[in-house]
């Protein structure tokens, strides 16, 4: 097809596309026959329509094949990974991970970094000195095999087309639609060969998706498509009106994580963290069900095998050890700024979006792709939803270094607490799970 403006007008009508008319599209996209204008106006039209099961099969169908899909045989159980949609606060994949590959989960992971107000794995274990998640495929397929787990990031050798259509949404406003979401998630995972994904959609303001009625259809969305692959899904919707756990920052996060391994944490984000390993478990066929892997999972923290395997996944890919043991010693910000309270009272809501912002200004994220972030700057928090605060105590810290627009991220902290003279209920983390492997 070389109208591609009849294509675009179709969707925006709400027409449903043919499988063949699809991977057309995102094949000439791809070599760069369809105007940059005309390949966004396509995906607005997707995100404010949608798709329906057919177009969102063949929409990830046509990313999977745009690149290499790698193949695991032999493993004894089934290669999983884990994803999360993006939310503000602690990443509980940094715990459920290790939990899973102490069991001997085969963890082919496919990492994100940060990006706007949401963080990533990568960043969070590039805090360690010398990890490298830079490692080619071969290296990657030889950990897994070898290790049983491999963490690196997306490269053009796979889904070369996803990443030129996330570019795009990003950079025009088409990151929302469940559908689109669905495919790029899927067709990333898929590219690596897993049969199993967990995935946790952070809802709220401080997610990707802020209406619980929309993370449930992409929830659905995941299941259906996933199923068609072959992939078994699984999940929980957590509560980001709340940021998770006690940090946003690559550091604050990291060493959050290290905690709870040991023992500690905060506990939204250890109920959280360990909610995500029960699934990896059980859908790696390493629990009978979920409740199991809970057990398990608890049992891993108790008698400290979560912990070495951290260390001993850290130690495949080059990181240094002793900074888990020491994480004092992980490099952090000397620049410190606390925000108080002016009164007393509880805390009645936080925009965890605008906590975000605070630590976009700090200089922790990327604004788009491509650009540095400072791993060493966070946005410590003190108090959540339903806390009580006295005149004067902290909120948060902010953690600076000579990049930060410090002034900027005050004024974004000042602007997300709600205070209320009346008691406030806590939050829970996780909203509801779901998937038809549980």
């Amino acid at each position: 097809m070389s109208n591609w403006v009849e294509l675009i007008n179709r969707k925006k009508e709400g027409d449903f596309l043919e499988s063949e008319e699809i991977e057309e599209f995102l094949n000439a996209f791809q070599r760069d026959e369809i105007a940059p204008e005309q390949a966004s106006a396509f995906l607005m039209a997707a995100v404010l329509n949608g798709l329906d099961d057919e177009e969102t099969e063949a929409f990830t169908k046509t990313l999977i094949g745009s690149g290499q899909v790698l193949g695991f045989k032999d493993l004894g159980y089934p290669p999983v990974d884990l994803a999360e949609t993006g939310g503000v606060g602690g990443n509980g994949a940094l715990v459920a991970i290790p939990i899973a590959a102490s069991y001997g989960a085969k963890l082919p992971i496919i990492g994100e970094r940060s990006l706007g107000i949401f963080g990533g794995l990568l960043d969070r274990l590039e805090t360690i000195p010398g990890f490298r998640t830079d490692i080619g495929l071969s290296e990657f397929q030889e950990n897994v095999r070898a290790h049983g787990i491999a963490i690196a990031g997306q490269t053009q050798e796979l889904t070369p087309t996803e990443i030129k259509m996330s570019q795009l949404r990003a950079n025009t406003g088409c990151l929302g639609g469940a559908e689109l979401t669905t495919a790029s998630l899927l067709a990333l995972k898929a590219s690596a060969g897993v049969r199993g994904l967990v995935i946790e959609i952070a809802c709220g303001s401080g997610g990707l998706v802020a209406d619980p009625k929309e993370a449930r259809r992409l929830a659905d969305c995941l299941a259906t498509i996933g199923e068609r692959l072959g992939i078994h899904i699984t999940g929980c919707i957590t509560n980001r009106d709340n940021p998770l756990g006690q940090g946003i920052g690559d550091v604050l996060e990291l060493t959050q994580a290290i905690d709870t391994l040991r023992g500690g944490g905060p506990d939204d984000y250890k109920e959280v963290a360990l909610d995500l390993a029960a699934s990896l478990l059980m859908i790696g066929q390493l629990s009978t069900d979920h409740a199991q892997g809970l057990e398990l999972a608890n049992k891993a923290i108790a008698d400290g095998r979560a912990f070495e395997k951290l260390k001993e996944i850290v130690a495949h890919q080059g990181g240094d050890t002793l900074t888990l043991e020491n994480p004092e010693n992980l490099p952090r910000s000397q620049g410190k700024r606390e925000i108080l309270t002016q009164r007393a009272g509880h805390v009645k809501a936080i925009d965890s979006k605008l906590l975000g912002k605070a630590w976009m200004h700090l200089g922790g994220s990327r604004a788009k792709r491509g650009d540095s972030c400072d791993h060493r700057v966070g946005v410590e928090i003190h108090k959540k939803v339903g806390d009580a605060v006295s005149k004067g105590e902290p909120l948060v810290t902010l953690y600076t270094s000579e990049r930060s627009q410090a002034d900027d991220a005050i004024e974004a902290v000042e602007e997300a607490y709600l205070l209320s003279p009346d008691p406030t209920d806590k939050q829970r983390a996780i909203v509801e799970n779901f998937g038809r492997y549980r």
